[in-house]
C-alpha cells in the first residue's frame, strides 16, 4: 500500500479537502495529466516524491481518484512514465490495451529514435490512442539539455497527429523553458504547420515560477490549437496570470498523479523553483528534521487553483469548464474523428 493510502495521511488529506476544497470543486473532474504503468511494469522503481513505485495500474488510479476527489465523477488522459530505460513498447501496450474509453483515455509514449510512422499508425489503429506523449529524454538521450521540439516530434509523427486530429502532450525541453526564445518560436511553428493537432503545453510550459511565464505568452495564447495544462503547478500568482492571459476554453486541469499524491509542496526561491518533501527525492529539498506537517502535492495544487480562480473571479461555469468540460470536448472530437475513420 502506498503511503498516501495509509490512514494517517489519508485522513489528514481528506480533512483538508473537506475544509478547504470541497465547496470549490465541481461535480465532474477530468484530469488531463496522469501516468500509468502495469503491475511490475517499471523495471527500476520510479520515485514519486520519494515514494518508490514499480507500477501504477488503472485499478490503483481509480481507487486513488475516489480518495483524492471524494464524491466526484472522474476521468483522465493516461500515459506511461517517459523513461527511456523502461520498456516503452510494453508500457504503450498496457496503457492502450487496458483503457476503458469511458473514464480513462490513453496517450501513446513517442520515442522518435525507435518508432516509425508505420509502427505508430498501427498502434493508433489497434489501441485507439487519442494522441502522443513525447519527452525530451527520448529525442536526444546523450544531450538532453539541448533537445529541440522538432526532434521530439518529427514530421511523420506530426503528420499523423494533424491528419487524425490527435492530442500532443508536450513537455517542452531546454533549461530556459518558455524563457527560451527558440522554444517559443518552435511552439508557434508546430501549431501553425500542423493545425489539426491539439498541442497541450504540459505544466503550462513548465512555468512553475513567475519569471517562467510573465510576459512570455505573447504569440502563443492566440494559437487556436494550443492548450495549457497545470499539472504540479502550486504557485497561485502564476496560475492567476495564466487565467488572465489565456481564454478559459484553452485551459485544462491536470495533476501529475501519481507524483501529485505524495506529500510535499513546490516553492519559488529567487526566480527558481524546487519541491520540499518529507522523504528524500532527487528533485526536492528534504525536511529531514520533520519540522513540517505536509499534505499531498495534489491538495497544494487545488489550494493554489482555488486562490487563482478567486483572484480572477471565475464563474462556476468557468470552473466547471476548466476542471472537466474542456478536456472532455477534446475527447469527443477525437472519438468522432475515429468513428469517421472506421
Amino acid at each position: 500500500m502506498n503511503p498516501w493510502n495509509q490512514p494517517t495521511e489519508r485522513d489528514y488529506n481528506r480533512r483538508i479537502f473537506d475544509e478547504e476544497l470541497n465547496d470549490f470543486l465541481p461535480a465532474k473532474i477530468f484530469d488531463a495529466h496522469v501516468h500509468i504503468a502495469g503491475a511490475g511494469g517499471l523495471a527500476t522503481p520510479y520515485s514519486c516524491g520519494g515514494v518508490p513505485l514499480t507500477g501504477y495500474t488503472y485499478e490503483e488510479l481509480a481507487a486513488d481518484l475516489a480518495l483524492a476527489y471524494p464524491g466526484r465523477e472522474t476521468g483522465a488522459f493516461c500515459f506511461g512514465f517517459p523513461v527511456p530505460t523502461y520498456d516503452t513498447a510494453g508500457s504503450n501496450r498496457y496503457v492502450g490495451g487496458a483503457a476503458d474509453f469511458q473514464r480513462f483515455f490513453p496517450l501513446r509514449l513517442l520515442d522518435p529514435l525507435r518508432d516509425t510512422a508505420a509502427t505508430v499508425a498501427a498502434d493508433l489503429d489497434r489501441y485507439r490512442f487519442l494522441g502522443f506523449k513525447p519527452y525530451p529524454d527520448y529525442a536526444r538521450p546523450t544531450d538532453i539539455p539541448n533537445v529541440e521540439i522538432p526532434e521530439m516530434l518529427p514530421d511523420w509523427a506530426m503528420a499523423l497527429a494533424h491528419e487524425r486530429r490527435l492530442v500532443v502532450m508536450l513537455h517542452i525541453p531546454r533549461p530556459g523553458r518558455l524563457e527560451d526564445a527558440l522554444n517559443r518560436r518552435q511552439i508557434r511553428e508546430l501549431c501553425t504547420r500542423w493545425p489539426g493537432a491539439k498541442i497541450i503545453l504540459a505544466h503550462a510550459g513548465r512555468a512553475y515560477y513567475r519569471r517562467g511565464i510573465v510576459g512570455l505568452l505573447d504569440g502563443l495564447r492566440e494559437l487556436p490549437n494550443l492548450y495549457f495544462d497545470v499539472a504540479m503547478m502550486q504557485h497561485w500568482e502564476v496560475l492567476a496570470y495564466l487565467f488572465r492571459e489565456v481564454a478559459t476554453e484553452k485551459l485544462l486541469y491536470g495533476s501529475d498523479i501519481p507524483i501529485a499524491l505524495a506529500q510535499g509542496k513546490a516553492v519559488e526561491i529567487n526566480h527558481q523553483y524546487s519541491y520540499v518533501t518529507p522523504r528524500p527525492w532527487s528533485l526536492a529539498l528534504c525536511d529531514d528534521k520533520g519540522r513540517i506537517r505536509f499534505t499531498s502535492f495534489l491538495n497544494e495544487e487545488l489550494r493554489a487553483l482555488r486562490q487563482a480562480a478567486e483572484a480572477v473571479r471565475w464563474s462556476k461555469a468557468q470552473i466547471g469548464a476548466f476542471f472537466h468540460d474542456n478536456a472532455r470536448a477534446l475527447v469527443e472530437k477525437i472519438n468522432r474523428r475515429n468513428q469517421v475513420r472506421k
